[in-house]
């Protein structure tokens, strides 16, 4: 039992890339942290030896000369991106490789020079550099890289240098492999514990936001299994949509999202009288002006309570499908009265499938329309009240 479950910390076999998602921005954080440590050690580790060298009067200068400049130009970009305050990942990532491609050559011409006295702490930044891109990869995979290392950095010391230079360097490469997996294993079983955790409280929040959603629902009798209805038709519409090539760029936390955020779309009548919420016969002008408040009503809960228990780009996604799913593609809906692609895809995906069903759907004050119907009604509806390019999609959604 014990090998089974260290093949399986060794393979991650049972964590996948959507939990590591979700601990991102933490392991991101971090990930920057050990890049800008890694910059800055690798400026004073080259600044150290050259001012040895110069004092011992070696004439080793090159390799630290080349870890320092190199190590200042990330140390400087690293603080242009934060004066801009540019989060754009894809830099980040570039200068991550950018170290780790610097530190690397700088240990290959190390390995060349007759000194040794630097492997220890040339050692200790080739880890560390590791660390930006390594963070939640497989401990099987980062422990070959770094005997991989190890044995190509002893090659070079055993061709090149004496008997007893390779010697300390076999000493100072085994030293730094057997540390640095020791180091990796304690990182990745903290990842592991962090995976857990953020499982636990997203089940905690999933559990609070759907215990939110039936309480709408047990007050409005006219809904019935409202909530779970429209959310089939929202994730197969997603399912459709995502294999076009126009909405290629929807990615599958943006869809999951959508789906969970779907049963707060109408959050906002909790604060809706019963007598208006439930009354059988048809609504006053006065009463109907008051249930359309329904929909700021949900924007302002969900900005002032779930914000504080997610993630941003679900709370904008929830704020959005329950503000703006009662705009109009022509711009005659409300509350904002939000005109063609202004409305969030969203909310006009959540449009589309809250009409349908209130349509086929028995309420006290109307009887239910025969599927077709409804069908005929949300196509008649393609342009005026629902975008036009996603009509003919949820139809086939529906049959």
């Amino acid at each position: 039992m014990k090998i089974k479950n260290l093949i399986s910390f060794l393979l991650y076999s049972k964590i996948g890339k959507d939990d590591f998602d979700s601990i991102r921005p933490m392991l991101w954080h971090r990930n920057i942290r050990a890049l800008k440590i890694t910059a800055i050690m690798s400026c004073g580790i080259g600044a150290l030896f050259i001012i040895i060298n110069l004092i011992l009067q070696s004439g080793i200068w090159f390799p630290y000369l080349f870890l320092l400049c190199g190590s200042a130009v990330t140390l400087f970009a690293l603080s242009i991106l934060h004066l801009k305050n540019n989060k754009n990942e894809t830099l980040r990532i570039v200068l991550c490789y950018a170290q780790i491609i610097l530190i690397c050559v700088y240990a290959g011409i190390l390995s060349t020079q007759p000194s040794n006295y630097d492997t220890p702490a040339t050692s200790v930044i080739v880890f560390i550099a590791l660390l930006p891109l390594s963070i939640d990869d497989r401990p099987l995979r980062m422990y070959i890289v770094m005997l991989g290392e190890t044995a190509a950095y002893l090659t070079v010391s055993y061709l090149l240098k004496s008997a007893q230079a390779f010697s300390l360097d076999l000493m100072n490469s085994l030293t730094f492999c057997i540390v640095g997996m020791v180091l990796y294993g304690i990182i990745c079983v903290r990842n592991i514990r962090e995976i857990h955790q953020s499982a636990r409280v997203e089940r905690i929040q999933r559990s609070i936001i759907s215990s939110l959603a039936a309480v709408v629902e047990e007050r409005d009798s006219n809904t019935g299994d409202h909530i779970m209805r429209t959310g089939d038709y929202v994730e197969g519409l997603l399912k459709r949509m995502r294999k076009l090539p126009e909405y290629s760029s929807l990615t599958k936390n943006y869809c999951e999202n959508v789906v969970m955020a779907a049963p707060m779309h109408d959050i906002g009548k909790i604060k809706i009288p019963d007598a208006i919420l439930n009354k059988p016969g048809k609504l006053t002008e006065e009463e109907y002006e008051i249930i359309k408040k329904h929909s700021r009503y949900g924007g302002e809960i969900i900005r002032k309570t779930i914000s504080e228990i997610e993630e941003k780009e679900y709370c904008d996604i929830a704020y959005n499908i329950a503000r703006h799913h009662h705009e109009r593609y022509d711009g005659k809906g409300y509350p904002d009265g939000l005109k063609g692609e202004e409305i969030p895809l969203e909310a006009r995906i959540m449009a589309l499938a809250d009409v349908y069903d209130a349509l086929v759907s028995e309420r006290v004050y109307k009887s239910a329309f025969t599927k077709e119907e409804a069908k005929a009604i949300i196509k008649e509806g393609a342009g005026t009240q629902f975008d036009p390019n996603l009509v003919p999609l949820f139809l086939q959604c529906v049959e």
